[in-house]
């Protein structure tokens, strides 16, 4: 027989708690003063002076107590002053404190915003009992921030075989995760959960990260219309939300509509909302409202953000008629500062214009002159301007240059580099290039094998069609590829007719888009007859 024996109740209760020199510090009333200067500093974003006066009490032989580092870690995340955070995070564990969940979980968050999940995670996982639902919370949004989609569903499961259940907060961070293609189906069933304990039509956060499900996951922005319809409160974000969203996932027209709808109902755009709506007017005969919106911004006195600058220069960069760049380097050149972001846009803007490679490479030069630092985005576009101009050797140093900044990997920036090589007549370098790739794709493949078709060797590309069919699956861009190539081979080299017959065969059991292949299917068959 098992007996329970439970501890008497003298020994129940708890020993009377004795006074250390932490507390009688902090009757100290200099100590409160001072900590009353440190909260004001920090909430209105003072930081060094906050920091100042948290040294200064130390040096009085007081010690700051955890309101203060919880405030001070809290201005850190809201101002993205990270520096200031790890200064503050190697203070605390010089400390004799023992940091408390308020204070972990806002170190877990300020990580995560660094991008630094890696010590997020340590942080998350030292702390055993004091784990709470916002501690889940906060991990499942930093993986999901930081592209690691996989360990934010991990993460949840063990959350929820913790013992605790999901609140709006971390509903929210889920959803967000798996806004990736792969992923979008477990953003489905997380969905039934949300509809089940009502959080869909009562919290805007999820209404917010559901929309992004729909349009980022599925591209359906019809089903992402109806959860804003449905949303019991709509704000500036929200509108901002779906604007942006449509903007992005081509409903250029419906995000202009939306737009109007909002300002209807009494909303002023902010920054974010003149950028996605301005990002839409890039569209093929919206650009007209464009300019009218770009005269809304100048009397906004937002003409000069960085965020409205970049939208601009990108709309008159594509809706301009005659390939023309002057407009959007006005707005380039008036922009008070510049970040990755609109050197970016504006080099982008001269290359897709087809007309001033050239001078791309030359706000390339004037770029890496200043702080600013290129990203795998700018040096695609640079190198897609060498390939333009055949001229591998410039496109050379910059690939050099995304070697140092360890860009080189990234599939944009090794795709145009093949496609740079190619253009220039450099297929061996070309295939190199592909062969080397760690990751490869299907527009990666698609680049290799257009390049040898137009370069009518058919031998490199129907070896390369074959590993395509076997490891990727191929679309509509490869057949075309491969049928124009072998339309070339049949006019040039009558030899070649068996693999021009070999593509004909292979066109019939693979279900693609024909619109994007009929000029490539009408060279292909009108060859084949003659």
């Amino acid at each position: 027989m098992i007996t329970l024996c439970l501890p008497s109740p003298a020994k129940l209760i708890p020993p009377s708690p004795k006074p250390n020199n932490l507390t009688s510090l902090r009757r100290n009333p200099d100590f409160e003063a001072l900590k009353d200067r440190l909260i004001r500093h920090a909430n209105v974003g003072n930081l060094k002076q906050a920091i100042s006066t948290l040294d200064h009490i130390s040096q009085m032989g007081l010690t700051p107590d955890l309101t203060s580092y919880t405030v001070l870690l809290k201005s850190c995340i809201r101002t993205r002053n990270f520096q200031f955070g790890e200064l503050l995070h190697s203070k605390l564990n010089e400390s004799p404190l023992e940091p408390d969940t308020i204070v972990l979980n806002s170190l877990i968050s300020l990580y995560s915003k660094m991008g630094n999940w890696e010590t997020a995670k340590k942080i998350f996982e030292n702390m055993g009992e004091k784990k709470d639902l916002v501690s889940w919370s906060a991990m499942i949004s930093c993986f999901a921030h930081c592209g690691m989609e996989l360990e934010a569903v991990f993460t949840f499961l063990e959350m929820v075989e913790f013992g605790e259940y999901p609140n709006q907060f971390c509903f929210s961070a889920m959803i967000q995760a798996c806004c990736s293609g792969e992923l979008g189906w477990i953003g489905l069933v997380i969905f039934g959960f949300v509809i089940k304990t009502g959080y869909f039509e009562s919290d805007i956060c999820v209404g917010c990260a559901l929309i992004d499900l729909f349009a980022k996951g599925f591209s359906d922005l019809r089903s992402a219309k109806k959860v804003f319809d449905r949303m019991p409160e709509r704000n500036l974000v929200t509108w901002t939300l779906m604007i942006t969203r449509f903007s992005q996932h081509g409903g250029p027209r419906d995000a202009v509509g939306l737009f109007l709808e909002m300002v209807s109902e009494g909303f002023v755009p902010d920054r974010f909302t003149f950028s996605g709506v301005l990002s839409a007017c890039a569209e093929p005969g919206l650009s007209l409202l464009g300019r009218q919106l770009h005269g809304w911004v100048i009397k906004s006195r937002l003409s000069s953000d960085v965020c409205v600058g970049c939208s601009l220069v990108n709309m008159y960069a594509k809706s301009t008629m005659d390939g023309s760049m002057d407009d959007s380097r006005k707005v380039f050149d008036r922009m008070a500062n510049h970040n990755v972001m609109s050197w970016t846009a504006i080099i982008t803007g001269y290359v897709q214009s087809g007309q001033y490679d050239m001078e791309a490479i030359k706000l390339y030069s004037r770029m890496i002159e200043g702080p600013v630092k290129p990203n795998h985005f700018t040096f695609s576009s640079l190198l897609k301007a060498c390939g333009n101009l055949s001229n591998p050797a410039i496109g050379e140093h910059i690939y050099n240059h995304a070697v140092k900044l360890g860009l080189a990997s990234v599939n944009c920036v090794a795709n145009s580099v093949i496609s740079m090589y190619a253009k220039s007549g450099r297929m061996e370098e070309a295939r190199k290039a592909f062969e080397v790739l760690f990751e490869k794709n299907l527009v990666s493949y698609n680049i290799i094998v257009d390049e040898y078709s137009k370069n009518l060797d058919s031998a490199e590309a129907s070896e390369l069609f074959s590993r395509i069919d076997s490891e990727v699956g191929v679309d509509a861009f490869t057949f075309a590829s491969l049928l124009s190539g072998a339309a070339s081979v049949a006019t040039s080299k009558p030899n070649y007719r068996c693999y021009f017959n070999f593509c004909r065969r292979l066109i019939i059991p693979v279900p693609v888009d024909a619109a994007s292949m009929t000029p490539s299917l009408c060279l292909f068959f009108f060859q084949s007859r003659k």
